[in-house]
């Protein structure tokens, strides 16, 4: 009797290790994330229209096989350039199509490879035509099996991600500033009670000159009260040669703009110039200039 209810026992030990083994399924290398694969979506630098906009997509750190997405994105005002794979490991490989602002990127390898956090480069020409503002772009996971990881039995296992949506921020072009980085004063003997005051300008050695129509917003201070005139209208060269250089009309065969102010050589006398530039319908200005002269003698320059 005992030794009929020993093999009972072991009989039974047996069968609930059997049944132990068969229950427990062989997962994967590396545990499946217990929260969703966050996409992320973020832009590097601020383009203008005109200018490529550069994005970079991440992922959280994370062993796969493989996963597949879709970008969405305005077609009228961007077009996809080009994406790069921005992980270092051959046996990851990437595919994309592009079509109607419809983009779907498939990233595959043989084996489980780790990823560390950017994943993907992608450049986006942008139409001149685009207004400054933030434009949508969509990151869509079509299902639950888009990401995948290998288990140990080489069978594809689900990692559970999701989409995100950023934007393309495109800024506004910076405001044009006149090239004369400062205007000269070359004063002369005073004579008859006064003195003369020649206006011509200085520019910066790096400086990109346009053509144009150049002068000079102009006030007088002097004993007299406030005087204001605009002085210029006078085209500038297409090319002037060696900056940081007091340019005078006879340098130049008289095609640039100097004006001459007849001052009181007693007294202080002020004046402010703001230098301008007409081109293309506007007018873009430089900045003000104080220049103070007490008895026909030059005391100071200052800007503001």
């Amino acid at each position: 009797m005992k030794i009929r209810l020993s093999l009972v026992i072991l009989c039974a030990l047996l069968i609930c290790s059997m049944l132990q083994a068969w229950l427990i399924v062989p997962i994967h290398a590396t545990d499946t994330p217990t929260q969703p694969l966050a996409l992320t979506l973020a832009q590097n630098g601020q383009p203008e229209p005109g200018q490529d906009a550069l994005l970079t997509l991440s992922l959280p750190t994370v062993t796969l096989a493989g996963g597949f997405f879709t970008l969405y994105y305005d077609q009228s005002l961007f077009l996809l350039e080009d994406v790069q794979l921005l992980q270092a490991n051959d046996a990851l490989t990437l595919t994309y199509h592009d079509k109607d602002g419809k983009v779907n990127v498939l990233i595959d390898a043989m084996q489980n490879v780790e990823i560390q956090g950017a994943l993907l480069s992608l450049r986006f020409a942008t139409s001149e035509e685009a207004q400054p503002g933030n434009y949508p772009i969509l990151c869509s996971v079509p299902s639950s099996s888009s990401f995948y990881v290998l288990g140990e039995d080489g069978s594809a296992q689900d990692v559970p991600a999701g989409g995100c949506q950023s934007q393309i921020c495109l800024v506004s072009p910076p405001l044009p500033t006149c090239p004369a980085r400062y205007l000269a004063c070359q004063e002369t003997n005073p004579a008859d009670g006064s003195f003369y005051v020649r206006l011509c300008a200085l520019t910066d050695p790096d400086a990109t000159l346009v053509r144009g129509t150049y002068g000079f917003l102009c006030s007088v201070t002097d004993g007299d009260g406030t005087r204001e005139m605009t002085l210029g209208g006078s085209p500038l060269l297409d090319r002037i040669e060696g900056g940081s250089k007091i340019y005078t009309a006879a340098e130049l065969g008289g095609n640039v703009f100097t004006s001459t102010l007849s001052l009181p050589a007693t007294g202080t006398v002020k004046i402010t110039l703001t230098p301008y530039v007409r081109m293309d319908d506007q007018t873009i200005y430089a900045g003000t200039y104080t220049l103070i002269y007490t008895d026909g003698a030059y005391i100071s320059t200052s800007l503001s």
